[in-house]
Formats: C-alpha cells, structure tokens, sequence
C-alpha cells in the first residue's frame, strides 16, 4: 500500500509515497527566488544520502512544485510512450488544471534514475515526458514501471548562457550536498550548487 499525496485539498492518486515512509525533514529553502518547503520521507532517520527516499517542494501558496519517488523496484514493464503522455498529462489535469492549460508538450525522453538500496545500485527506467509552459518554464513527469509516476516537477527555468539549469535541485542528493559543499558540483546541465 501507499500513502497518496495531497495538494491543496485535492487527492492526486498518481503521486504516491510508500506506506513504510515517514517525513524525516522539513525545511524552509528558496527555489526560483520564492521561499518554499522541502519535505523528505525515508523509512528511517537519519537522512540516507542516495538511498531510497520520496522528495516534495511546496510552493509558498501550498502548490506542489516538485515530486521525485525513488524507491520504485517494480518488476512491471514501461508503460508505451504514448501511455506515458497521458499519464503526464492526467497528473497536471489533477494538480491544476489552469496551469496545465498553458503547457505546450515538447518530447518524451527514455532515461534513468536511480538510487541506492540494500547496498546495491537500483536503477528505475522512466518515460521522461516534458513540457513549456507560457511562462517560459520547463516541466515535466516522469513515468516508470506499470505506470508509477516517478518525478513531476514544474517551473523550471534554464540558464541559457551556462547551458544548465537554473532552479535549484532540492529534490536531488548530488546537488543538496554540493550546496552545503558537502560534495563536488554536479556537471551541466544540472543546476549550479
């Protein structure tokens, strides 16, 4: 079973966290200069740097801006690419439908995310199904076995001069140990830490 996530008084069952998972931290930060909430689940304190671990920032106004499970082990196929287009696009119809209705679908990527568990490197093949929005951000969902969705980000700007990212990545281990120069800084096209 899993616990679904709420947004806004809204249930989204497509985004999930595992029902053994409970929030570890939560902590005020900045993305694209507006103050928002980081909130990690794990199945046990303290913080498992790269292991599995479910990610959401807030936005000041309480609407989700970033959701990334890693913790997928499905056995399940991909879904087509095409399912996974829908799926994307079922997932910003029940987050905010106006919002949605200013994206403009641009590609579906085959990638991979990943983390570590049970001292072994887990890799979650995902459809990565991404969109511009009028507001001139980047956004997407990505899609995994059977359908799960496995990250949803929205607002994401690019630094065209760097030929990288510009949002902050507080739903990314490599880039949150970077900024507490805890790591080295990840390499383009991830944001500067």
């Amino acid at each position: 079973m899993a616990t679904t996530v709420t947004v806004l008084g809204k249930i989204q069952p497509l985004l999930t966290i595992p029902e053994d998972f409970t929030r570890i931290t939560s902590e005020p930060r900045s993305r694209n200069g507006e103050a928002v909430r980081v909130d990690r689940y794990q199945q046990r304190r303290p913080v498992q740097w790269f292991g599995p671990h479910v990610t959401l920032v807030w936005g000041n106004d309480d609407r989700l801006l970033s959701f990334n499970a890693f913790t997928a082990t499905s056995s399940a196929p991909l879904p087509t690419q095409l399912a996974a287009r829908q799926i994307a696009m079922q997932v910003w119809q029940a987050l905010d439908p106006s919002y949605a209705a200013g994206l403009d679908y641009m590609r579906t990527d085959r990638l991979t995310r990943s983390f570590e568990g049970d001292n072994q490197h887990v890799d979650i093949p995902v459809w990565w199904v991404k969109f511009a929005h009028r507001n001139g951000s980047y956004n997407w969902v990505s899609v995994g076995a059977g359908g799960q969705v496995v990250e949803m980000e929205r607002e994401s700007m690019w630094d065209y001069m760097r030929s990288r990212r510009a949002t902050e990545e507080w739903n990314y281990d490599d880039w949150v140990l970077a900024r507490e120069d805890q790591g080295p800084q990840p390499a383009a096209p991830a944001a500067l830490a």
